[in-house]
């Protein structure tokens, strides 16, 4: 039951290391590994390093998709989007 609980706490530390949302909470987060592993002997914040070690190709394919997704800019300066509004206006004027 023990072993049970602290799967689930590692893996909610886990997340919130790895997600951005919760980056005022990465200094107490370090704490909390930092103790685990001391006194638990679980590694928490090295399984992403285990992971890209196992998994080179998959690791650098994340890399990749996370710099390219969401651009930050507008929607009019999209290659093509001058060629959709007229699309879209020929479209309707029908």
């Amino acid at each position: 039951m023990i072993s049970f609980l602290l799967t689930i706490l590692k893996n909610i530390v886990l997340k919130l290391a790895t997600t951005g949302a919760f980056s005022f909470l990465q200094p107490w987060l370090l704490k909390v590994d930092k103790w685990c592993e001391d006194k638990l002997g679980i590694d928490i914040i090295v399984q992403d390093q285990k992971f890209q070690d196992k998994y080179p190709l998959i690791a650098e394919r994340i890399r990749h998709l996370e710099a390219d997704s969401h651009p930050p800019i507008c929607l009019e300066q999209f290659d093509g989007y001058a060629d959709l509004v007229k699309r879209i206006e020929k479209l309707e004027g029908k």
